[in-house]
């Protein structure tokens, strides 16, 4: 399968860790393909998160939406994450990155279609690092967005990326449509998308790598200096809740 555009642009940041971003990162018909076919805000494919913890509002995240099972996501989308997946497309990005021993995540348990509406917000925080059921630590977590409408000058949904103590977003990176952001995960690399008001698109997939990672299969959310300290406290109590 031939998706990528061989005329990206690579931009490369290093610090507070390494992120690489890949702009026109597809070419344009397949681009349009998954565009045509992406679900409306109001299909029954989509999962719309917890709105409430423990009986209370969630702090960590509000207004996410996802597709994450291959077979509920469109056709034409559920070949290109298959192909996102082999060893081949693997082996390309692991060149891009300059990467060794990188593995597809064939269980695609980080994977699909994720949609932020107007009004939402994701939490800082550093993802996942161990997979729960190989083993494996979460090495990259690569992101495309397809968001064509989108207008830096008025609308809110930047990634945030922060550094190790929490004390300053060095990187607030726009979603700009057909951009592939692609990080490396550590046990602190702090990102979120604290604001969000339009309908915020992305393509979002791992990969992983056989390597020792600390024991923890979800993401751990993080407290920004003006936030509210539950958010550290609910998110460390959290993190290492066991998959059922």
């Amino acid at each position: 399968m031939d998706i990528l555009n061989p005329d990206y642009i690579l931009t490369k940041f290093e610090t507070p860790y390494k992120i690489w971003i890949l702009d026109d990162f597809l070419k344009q018909d397949v681009l349009n393909k998954i565009k045509d076919e992406w679900p409306n805000l109001n299909s029954s494919l989509w999962h719309t998160g917890h709105r409430y913890i423990d009986g209370k509002e969630n702090i960590l995240e509000q207004g996410m939406r996802s597709i994450s099972k291959l077979e509920d996501h469109p056709q034409f989308t559920a070949e290109v994450l298959k192909y996102i997946h082999t060893n081949e497309f693997t082996n390309i990005i692991s060149d891009i990155v300059e990467g060794e021993d990188l593995i597809p995540d064939d269980s695609m348990r980080w994977t699909g279609m994720r949609m932020m509406v107007p009004g939402s917000f994701q939490a800082i925080h550093s993802d996942a690092r161990k997979h729960p059921e190989t083993g494996f630590r979460k090495e990259l977590t690569c992101l495309v967005y397809l968001n064509e409408e989108y207008d830096s000058e008025h609308d809110t949904g930047c990634f945030e990326v922060w550094n190790d103590d929490m004390t300053e977003c060095v990187h607030s990176l726009h979603p700009l449509n057909n951009r592939l952001v692609i990080f490396l995960n550590t046990d602190k690399s702090y990102h979120g998308v604290p604001e969000v008001n339009f309908e915020r698109r992305a393509i979002l997939w791992s990969i992983l790598k056989d390597a020792a990672a600390e024991p923890r299969s979800k993401a751990l959310f993080v407290s920004r200096p003006n936030d509210s300290d539950e958010i550290s406290k609910l998110g460390q109590q959290r993190a290492y809740i066991k998959d059922n």
